[in-house]
């Protein structure tokens, strides 16, 4: 009686919903003659780490880390709390405010101007772009302190890429794991000797050809646009990026994608390219080892910095 010898690599894959607010996807490759339970137990530590990982930072969660900080608890904030503060204090003092981790009240007036179909008052949203000229926190040698209302604080615009790249890095800490890839609704981060294939969507054909395809090794990508998400009022689509400076949705810049070494640096460049007008986006990620943009302006020009 002869026996099939188990392959020298296996892949697991799993789509998980709802995490991150999105489908997310698991992807990880092992070798060794347990090569399938290897991949298998990679895949199960980054979903694990992710899901233990989400709950510090949702803002849906009265329960989580980050709605107790934001509340004024006087609980000493985790580490990974602490990180994430802190690189979200960088990406605000770098774009010179077009990237703020505290927008919460100004996303809430414009979901109130979508359901009562009348736009926000020009004074109403300078006064709002008032409030954010400032972080209500500081981290400074490692600890982070409130210096006002932080109620509004929210990290989703970094914390997802935050929580994909921990999750890469659990399941590529397992034994005989070659390759991972994780993909949470756009924000991806990959690692591997075999580049992956990913198309950048074109925001004038969504589900159409990708504007480019390219191929991404031990990086990670990030969208931004209003394509998928926004405001309507009456005839008018606003998108869901919003300029902390004004108060106002960002009109000129139809998708934005970036390309970085992990999905946090990824996710903040994303809006902050996605922000800024192309001068000083180019500047910033200019400053960023291994930074690319590829953005699409409403006419349908493509532009580009950096190498694809």
């Amino acid at each position: 009686m002869s026996t099939v010898p188990p392959p020298a690599t296996a892949t697991s894959r799993g789509v998980y919903h709802p995490l991150l607010g999105t489908n997310v996807e698991i992807r990880v490759a092992a070798t060794g003659s347990d090569a399938q339970a290897r991949a298998e137990a990679g895949e199960r530590a980054a979903l694990e780490e992710m899901v233990r990982l989400q709950s510090v930072f949702s803002v849906f969660d009265p329960g989580s880390e980050l709605s107790r900080w934001r509340a004024g608890g006087d609980h000493e904030p985790s580490a990974e709390l602490v990180e994430v503060l802190e690189a979200a204090q960088h990406w605000w003092t770098v774009s010179g405010g077009g990237f703020h981790p505290a927008t919460a009240r100004l996303r809430q007036r414009w979901l109130r101007a979508e359901a009562e179909q009348r736009l926000p008052s020009d004074d109403e949203l300078a006064g709002l772009a008032r409030d954010l000229r400032t972080l209500p926190f500081e981290v400074a040698d490692g600890v982070a302190t409130r210096l006002g209302d932080c109620s509004g604080l929210d990290l989703n615009a970094i914390a997802k890429g935050y929580i994909v790249d921990r999750g890469v890095a659990v399941a590529a800490g397992g034994d005989g794991v070659v390759d991972v890839l994780v993909n949470a609704g756009g924000d991806l981060r990959h690692v591997g000797a075999d580049p992956v294939r990913v198309g950048v969507e074109d925001p004038r054909s969504v589900g159409g050809a990708p504007i480019r395809v390219v191929e991404l090794g031990e990086a990670a990508m990030a969208t931004s646009g209003p394509v998928h998400r926004g405001f309507r009022i009456g005839e008018q689509w606003f998108g869901h990026v919003l300029d902390p400076r004004t108060g106002r949705p960002v009109a000129e810049r139809p998708s934005t994608t970036v390309r970085a070494l992990d999905a946090m640096t990824a996710d903040a460049l994303a809006t902050v390219v996605g922000v800024l007008d192309w001068t000083e986006a180019v500047r910033v990620l200019r400053s960023v080892p291994g930074a690319a943009a590829i953005t699409i302006d409403p006419a349908g020009e493509v532009r580009t910095c950096g190498s694809w």
